[in-house]
């Protein structure tokens, strides 16, 4: 009897695997977002950042700081919003031809107009983290530093 609930078990185990893992695929909705960015990690993204932080007092923004970083953050935005769809709706169709069967020569310049869109998307990135250390003090820069660590 126990064996065969432990064979039950193990089947259905393995019967849902699979699902699991196509779940898990990126490609399927509901999987986390594709990055618009080439750097996936260890550039901070100080827009997110310091609208969680806007009105910390440790952080002290002054009125000044926060109308350029608003305007930062706008320009930033808007520049990565409007290079995402282009970016997902390419990385889709490379999926899909790949996938089914495309020879890679075929799809080279569609793979070059994503690294150029994600390119971009990557400057625009590296802009906002420039600008936005040129406007806070660099005491603010090692408190947001230190709060970033301690996640």
């Amino acid at each position: 009897m126990l064996k065969r609930v432990i064979a039950y078990l193990f089947a259905g185990f393995v019967i849902l695997l699979p699902l699991n893992a196509a779940a898990a695929h990126p490609a399927h909705k509901g999987a986390k977002s594709v990055s618009p960015f080439l750097i996936t990690s260890g550039l901070p993204h100080y827009t997110m950042i310091l609208k969680k932080r806007w009105d910390d007092p440790k952080l002290a923004l002054t009125p000044e700081q926060k109308s350029k970083l608003i305007q930062i953050r706008k320009a930033t935005i808007g520049s990565v919003m409007s290079l995402k769809p282009k970016i997902i709706k390419l990385r889709k169709k490379i999926v899909k031809a790949a996938m089914s069967g495309a020879a890679p020569e075929s799809l080279s310049a569609d793979v070059q107009e994503l690294a150029r869109l994600k390119a971009e998307a990557t400057r625009t990135h590296l802009k906002c983290i420039y600008d936005t250390r040129q406007v806070l003090t660099p005491r603010q820069l090692a408190y947001l530093k230190r709060t970033l660590h301690k996640k």
